[in-house]
């Protein structure tokens, strides 16, 4: 089986089929993964074990992240790097604009090629910038294989909006709930980057093929 066809077959299980412009995209996506992947050491997988660790893995979140999203929403990709979760996220939420926030230039410089090969440019922007210095907000933010939580919590409550969430990509339910615990300690201290704290939930997330477990940690600003 080819990865598209696994993807494909992936995707059906997640109730997430795909039209032929999406195959495109994603075909055209994993060639330029495939191409730059040993110059920019993008990620540690290629064919199958890429395609169920790293793009099903990101799309398992769709059905949740679709249910949250407007006309209005932006969604941003924080510590971008290989472009996962933001380009397979782009792909499949057609109509969403999606900001890849990435600090490493010759990475930045990969998602912009990426992009216009895949045919996203008019809807997918890729900002190279440390995120402490990133300025705009945005409805949902996400991040996958990125920092704990209390070391980057500060710095993206500045970039959610009022009514946003965060969508963190995770592991082991254990593992959440030791950072939710460390985030109690933050907000506790004054340090947890909302004055009102967080609403938080945890959702389990069913990746096909994968033998681990996935969750979704969902976080919103409490608002008096």
């Amino acid at each position: 089986m080819n990865d598209i066809a696994l993807l494909r077959e992936g995707l059906q299980q997640l109730g997430l089929p795909l039209d032929g412009e999406q195959e495109q995209q994603f075909a055209t996506y994993i060639s330029e993964v495939n191409l730059f992947n040993r110059t920019y050491r993008l990620v540690n997988a290629t064919g199958r074990e890429f395609v169920i660790r790293h793009l099903l893995d990101s799309l398992a979140a769709v059905p949740y992240i679709r249910s949250i999203t407007t006309a209005a929403t932006r969604l941003c990709d924080v510590g971008s790097g290989a472009g996962l979760p933001g380009i397979p996220l782009a792909i499949m939420l057609k109509s969403t604009p999606v900001f890849l926030i990435e600090r490493m230039g010759r990475r930045a410089g990969f998602l912009e090629n990426a992009i216009a090969r895949c045919n996203l440019s008019d809807r997918v922007t890729v900002i190279q910038r440390d995120l402490s210095e990133v300025v705009q907000q945005f409805e949902i933010v996400t991040f996958r294989a990125f920092h704990p939580l209390r070391d980057v919590i500060q710095e993206i409550a500045t970039i959610v909006t009022d009514e946003g969430t965060i969508c963190a990509y995770k592991g082991k339910e254990e593992v959440i709930r030791q950072e939710l615990d460390d985030l109690e300690v933050l907000e506790q201290s004054g340090k947890g980057g909302c004055a009102f704290g967080w609403d938080t939930r945890i959702i389990p997330l069913s990746v096909p093929y994968l033998d681990a477990s996935r969750n979704l940690f969902v976080l919103k600003k409490k608002l008096e």
